[in-house]
């Protein structure tokens, strides 16, 4: 049975919170994006990133593991595209990790350092990996 529940701080450091999720049994579409933290409008980043991952599921006429691709590419596109056509959305970014209900599967989908988990008997496991400098160089040259 899958459950899903949301809530976000922005923590002690920031003022504002940079992060959008969305939880939307019935598309089967669970999703969360974090603004990157110092860059300029995350919060509008993540946002966009969700509103387009969520936008592209509901109208695909088929919700496979290709669809959900293409929705993360969606996302990124419109992202990065506003930041290059507004001066005060330069440089923005976000993480997104999604997870779409596929009859007895769960894709998952992942860019950044959001992670998504699985809660099982009372234990937390992670199933995606941090697309990072770190995780994705550093760790070959001895770095963690």
């Amino acid at each position: 049975m899958l459950e899903a529940y949301g809530l976000s701080d922005p923590g002690c450091v920031r003022q504002n919170n940079e992060d959008s999720f969305l939880l939307a049994p019935s598309t089967g579409l669970y999703v969360v994006a974090d603004g990157m933290g110092g860059a300029q409008a995350g919060e509008h980043a993540s946002q966009m990133a969700v509103e387009t991952v969520a936008s592209f599921i509901e109208d695909a006429a088929v919700r496979d593991a290709d669809t959900l691709a293409q929705a993360f590419q969606e996302a990124n596109h419109r992202v990065m595209n506003a930041a290059a056509s507004d001066a005060n959305l330069e440089g923005m970014g976000t993480t997104l990790v999604a997870a779409l209900e596929n009859g007895p599967e769960v894709l998952i989908a992942s860019v950044g350092d959001s992670r998504a988990y699985v809660y099982e008997d009372g234990q937390l496991t992670g199933i995606t990996e941090d697309q990072t400098w770190v995780h994705e160089v550093g760790r070959r040259l001895g770095i963690d």
